[in-house]
């Protein structure tokens, strides 16, 4: 038998993600934000042709237990449902209690990406917050009052894009967003919504916007290498050295 080196490209650990069916950041962005020995797997969630936004939120939830199951076989360590939207409709305690569901009958840690973000956000210990929401009024509002019922201040909540919606829009539009804010020295900047790019403009202005920033993309990889005791990434560490330094130590 032939003694082979240790493999190189073998993964030590397989993450899932559910990802809604149009969305062009979360795939990507997850897949630079963990660490290069953990195996990203994709499926996606239902398509809803003919449906608005908040239609198709009412169901996405309902809609991940089966989406999980269309892994088979493959053994996954933790599942991402990379979607914040939807947890908005719901008070932070019953979308803590769904996430709790919907891993038991898994058998596996599975995220929802609002309590990634409450998780990361509960790793910075701090409870001020800016928000940068790329959403219709209508579901920034929900986001307003998620958070509140939290138990964070929300300073101030502040649209991404006057035309744009999260696909649509590029990390330059996100940057020129973000260098506008002048948040608290004691709070945190949330970037809501999987589908808004966010990494470019998090990592240029990491250094310039005085205080950590949270993408729902990067809560997620932070909080399932938390999980799973996986280091951090260059890109995690780039774009939130506060909440890198916690998976480093």
């Amino acid at each position: 038998m032939t003694l082979w080196p240790a493999p190189h490209y073998l993964p030590t650990h397989r993450v899932g993600l559910l990802a809604p069916s149009s969305n062009p950041a979360v795939e990507p962005e997850l897949r630079h934000l963990l660490a290069p020995q953990a195996a990203l797997h994709v499926t996606r969630l239902p398509v809803m042709p003919d449906t608005t936004l908040e239609q198709r939120n009412v169901v996405y939830l309902a809609a991940a237990e089966q989406a999980l199951g269309s892994f088979g076989s493959l053994h996954l360590d933790a599942a991402i449902i990379g979607i914040t939207g939807p947890s908005y409709a719901l008070p932070p305690a019953e979308d803590e209690a769904l996430q709790a569901r919907l891993s038991g009958h898994a058998l596996r840690p599975v995220l929802l990406a609002a309590r990634a973000i409450a998780a990361a956000l509960a790793a910075l210990g701090r409870t001020k917050l800016v928000m940068f929401s790329p959403y219709p009024g209508w579901l920034s509002e929900r986001a307003e009052r998620y958070w509140q019922q939290a138990g964070f201040a929300l300073v101030a909540s502040i649209k991404a894009s006057a035309a744009a919606s999260a696909y649509e829009m590029t990390p330059e539009e996100v940057a020129d967003g973000l260098a506008a804010l002048n948040p608290p020295a004691d709070s945190v900047v949330l970037l809501s919504g999987t589908g808004m790019p966010t990494l470019d403009a998090m990592a240029w202005m990491q250094a310039r916007i005085g205080v950590p920033m949270v993408s729902s993309n990067l809560a997620c990889a932070y909080t399932v290498s938390a999980a799973l005791h996986l280091p951090p990434s260059d890109a995690l560490r780039r774009c939130c050295p506060d909440l890198a330094a916690k998976l480093a130590g």
